[in-house]
């Protein structure tokens, strides 16, 4: 897994991509990179491009997955962070898993949101 991470202060955005096979390790340096920016640009508006990234999680890893992603934003108290999530339709399977992991987190007070259309994904981050 690889992946890029860019702050534009002027849009009041950070975004990330990643791509190749779905790393736990990696992802959570993602992670961590990601809150640590938002911890010192004060952006809290996050567009990540998982188009490119290959996961085939089961129900309960997205579950903890979203469970973690919680746990990391509370130490950092960065719940409230805005993230769109921009992803690539490969079937049925993908889409529920994703509308899963929004709901999961959703439910954990996180406001994320999943799209397959990255300007409808810009569009929601930005409206405030």
């Amino acid at each position: 897994m690889e992946y890029t991470i860019q702050l534009d202060e002027a849009a009041g955005l950070i975004s990330a991509r990643a791509a190749g096979a779905w790393e736990t390790e990696k992802d959570n340096l993602m992670v961590d990179q990601l809150l640590q920016l938002v911890d010192t640009s004060e952006v809290h508006k996050i567009l990540l491009d998982i188009r490119e990234l290959h996961f085939d999680l089961s129900i309960i890893q997205i579950f903890q997955r979203a469970k973690t992603m919680r746990e990391k934003r509370l130490k950092q108290n960065k719940v409230t962070s805005k993230v769109a999530l921009v992803y690539t339709p490969a079937g049925p399977k993908l889409d529920a898993d994703m509308k899963f992991f929004e709901n999961a987190a959703r439910n954990r007070s996180m406001p994320y949101c999943v799209f397959i259309d990255m300007e409808k994904a810009q569009q929601w981050l930005l409206a405030d």
